[in-house]
């Protein structure tokens, strides 16, 4: 049974943000009080919000600079940086939908350091800048992205694994940006007028960052509290929402149920409301089904524009500012010709001219809704709230996966290769042929080689989980890791750009990595929380904790959890250019280890509370008792070879799941011929006693996917040791640090610890154990 357990309340200790209405928090506010409108032209043919650069920055330190800062600024302003907080208590999680570079056109040609062009590059400066070395996440699902990141790290201090969050969302435009909006004809040239004129939307850049904290640290007076949150998924459409709004209201009721108030205490919502007709509408809807009396609405993308990945962290700060001050705030430029809100309600609700006092208010509502069909809600309020029980510790159960490889197609025929594989071949590819049979004719064109890998993954895991994943659509979930995202798709648009040419309206939504999840969330039916993210080679396990994490805490039944990432000619080069590909096979933990073989991959887990799995009669493949998550002190691109962040990890997760060193569990690293990963990786794994082994130098450098196809291996390792008898694929002369490798595990260990490392510092652990 799941267990009930007492949670703190989150405390918003401190904001920091910036937009096209100032740089500090004070600024900005200045700008929603007077109803300023921060939109200025862009070029000949847009309005947008537009940062002010930090001088002296060249482009590609932009997104660093600006990050580093603003985060420092908030972590300052909370005080934690004065007080004895352990840097390892503090974790440092992120939205954003910028892969790194200020243009596609720098996609994957830019400095070594920047690992790849990956969004974590961001959240590892952060860091690494302020000393925490807690665990970090990044959220890249689209405009929900960082309204994601906010939900998670009230989560990481409800469940106790932070002390504190800096959490927060960051994104810059670029002319490829624009030119995706253009061929979607979803600009207003006019500048945007949510639920007015709502005739397109106006692009804006972000960024914006929150200290969360368990309430009731002495001295401290928070800016209020983070009550409530939720996601869900419409598995409708993946660019336009439900009609009737019904995914932005289920996650509007189910995160008032989190916050533990009713609908008629919300006293001002500040709304998604892009502009564009489709969404204004379907928003609107959306709150006409959930309240009686609709709330005051604004939306402050009328003042900023769209920041995409920043919006949900900028417009909660701006809620956060609004409850502090008690005012509402209004819009700038009502548009003339009346309300689109009369098309679904009298509109009296539609805040207009500038901010009015609002003595009253003590409770707000931030939402959020972007492509692939993915709702965010969150709830603040002004008091502290009383004590609160959660779900959470109950059992999470494996009980079906799918697998994209080149090597086979599908579980069964995987782990079959698996125990005769030699090395990784090079260049090896999945035929078209192998994935035709899982895609309907009509949406294969829709789908980029990213999108293939990650949905056919998806519908091979609910066949093997068998019938009855589908009792409760809004009660099945999606979580998505990737490391290097939809590089083909981001190759051609920077191809396009450099030639002058707009990408079609088909190929660009293909550039959100949103969007993947949304496509295989409609072939499931998976209209629960959706999350996607990406944090490099580590993100697989990420994934896979936070999948556990919403099976736990009763937000899920059922969570698919995905990890897929191509092998595009662009990336290829890419790393060809930086030295990571090895001249002949991958050879993991070698001596003479001279980088990996890349290789693409789709692999997910069905991951399900044992309550749901015996109510279904499910087979149960392994159990996942507990992961853990940090992060080394070694900047964008770095390494700890020393391995001390990892074995630290390790031992988390290891104590988290009630593993001891006297079970001699299997110890699973992912580390894939990369001389310095494969030391750090080596000399994590000999602070715990068990018996190491890796699968990549026979899958091949498959980056986010390998996490989870080693997991897959390690739990048939725990039920079969003919698997465990062949631990290191490839690899002729072992690192000293791993002298055991070369013997098989004796008798028969039933759990097994799997880790993970990104370049960067993200470090991740996770255990399993047989059924």
């Amino acid at each position: 049974m799941t267990a009930v357990s007492p949670v703190p309340a989150v405390a918003v200790s401190a904001v920091h943000l910036a937009c096209s209405l100032g740089d500090t928090p004070e600024a900005v506010w200045a700008g929603i009080e007077g109803a300023v409108r921060g939109l200025t032209p862009r070029g000949p043919r847009h309005l947008c919000g537009q940062l002010a650069r930090p001088d002296g920055a060249e482009d590609s330190d932009v997104a660093l600079r600006l990050a580093v800062h603003h985060a420092g600024a908030a972590w300052a302003a909370s005080g934690l940086a004065r007080s004895a907080l352990a840097p390892d208590r503090v974790a440092v999680v992120l939205g954003t939908t910028d892969w790194g570079a200020p243009d596609f056109r720098h996609h994957l040609a830019d400095h070594r350091d920047r690992a790849l062009a990956r969004p974590h590059t961001t959240a590892d400066a952060v860091a690494d800048a302020l000393g925490l070395t807690g665990p970090r996440e990044v959220f890249v699902n689209g405009c929900v992205a960082s309204a994601c990141a906010l939900g998670h790290a009230a989560d990481l201090v409800r469940t106790g694994r932070a002390d504190a969050v800096l959490v927060g969302g960051l994104n810059l435009l670029d002319d490829s940006v624009l030119a995706a909006f253009d061929s979607w004809r979803a600009l207003d040239r006019a500048g945007c007028s949510p639920y007015r004129r709502s005739a397109g939307t106006s692009l804006g850049e972000g960024v914006a960052f929150l200290v969360l904290e368990p309430a009731g640290r002495a001295g401290t007076n928070p800016l209020g509290y983070l009550l409530g949150h939720a996601l869900t998924g419409d598995a409708h459409h993946i660019t336009a929402p439900h009609p009737d709004g019904e995914g932005l209201a289920l996650a509007i009721r189910a995160a008032l149920a989190d916050a533990g108030i009713g609908p008629e205490l919300i006293g001002y919502v500040n709304g998604h409301g892009t502009g564009t007709r489709a969404n204004d509408i379907a928003e609107l809807r959306a709150l006409a089904s959930v309240f009686d009396v609709r709330p005051p609405v604004s939306s402050t993308k009328s003042q900023t524009g769209h920041t995409l990945g920043a919006s949900g962290a900028l417009e909660a700060a701006v809620t956060v500012l609004a409850l502090r001050r008690h005012t509402l705030p209004g819009d700038p430029a009502p548009a003339p010709g009346g309300l689109l809100a009369s098309a679904v309600g009298d509109g009296r609700d539609i805040e207009d001219g500038p901010a009015r006092p609002a003595p009253g208010l003590e409770y707000a509502l931030s939402t959020s809704a972007g492509f692939g069909g993915q709702n965010a809600a969150l709830v603040f309020g002004a008091v502290a709230p009383g004590g609160r029980t959660y779900p959470g510790g109950g059992e999470v159960l494996v009980t079906g996966a799918g697998v994209v490889h080149p090597r086979a197609t599908g579980r069964a025929a995987f782990l079959t290769a698996l125990r005769t594989a030699g090395p990784a071949i090079p260049e090896a590819e999945v035929a078209d042929a192998e994935l035709a049979p899982y895609i309907p004719a009509a949406d294969w064109p829709r789908l980029d080689p990213f999108g293939r890998l990650v949905t056919v993954a998806a519908r091979l895991a609910e066949a093997d989980a068998g019938p009855g994943t589908r009792f409760d659509p809004a009660r099945i979930g999606l979580v998505l890791a990737t490391a290097s995202g939809p590089v083909s798709t981001h190759h051609a648009m920077a191809e396009l750009h450099t030639q002058g040419l707009a990408p079609s309206p088909l190929l660009a939504p293909n550039a959100v990595a949103g969007v993947h999840a949304g496509h295989a969330a409609v072939a499931l039916n998976a209209r629960g929380p959706t999350v996607v993210l990406s944090a490099g080679d580590a993100s697989g396990l990420l994934a896979l904790g936070q999948a556990a994490g919403l099976v736990r805490a009763g937000r899920a039944d059922v969570v698919y959890v995905i990890a897929a990432d191509e092998a595009a000619p662009a990336l290829r080069a890419g790393f060809a250019h930086h030295g990571l590909l090895a001249k002949e096979a991958g050879r993991p933990y070698d001596m003479d280890a001279d980088g990996g073989v890349l290789t693409p991959a789709g692999v997910a887990l069905v991951l399900e509370s044992a309550e749901h799995a015996d109510r279904r009669g499910a087979r149960v493949l392994g159990r996942i008792l507990g992961h853990a998550g940090a992060g080394a002190p070694v900047g964008p691109g770095g390494v700890e070879e020393s391995g001390a962040t990892l074995a630290r990890c390790l031992a988390d997760a290891a104590r988290r799941s009630g593993i001891t060193p006297d079970d001699l569990p299997h110890l699973y690293g992912t580390s894939w011929g990369h001389p310095a990963t494969d030391v750090a990786e080596a000399r994590a794994l000999t602070h715990f006693p068990g018996w190491p082994a890796n699968i990549c130098g026979a899958t091949g450098y498959t980056q986010a996917a390998g996490a989870l196809l080693t997991t897959l291996a390690a739990l048939e390792a725990c039920s079969d040791p003919t698997l465990a008898r062949r631990p290191l694929t490839a690899t002729r002369r072992p690192l000293p640090e791993l002298s055991r490798a070369s013997a098989s595990a004796p008798g028969r260990p039933t759990a097994a610890l799997v880790t993970a490392i990104s370049r960067g510092g993200t470090c991740a652990a996770a255990a399993v154990r047989a059924p």
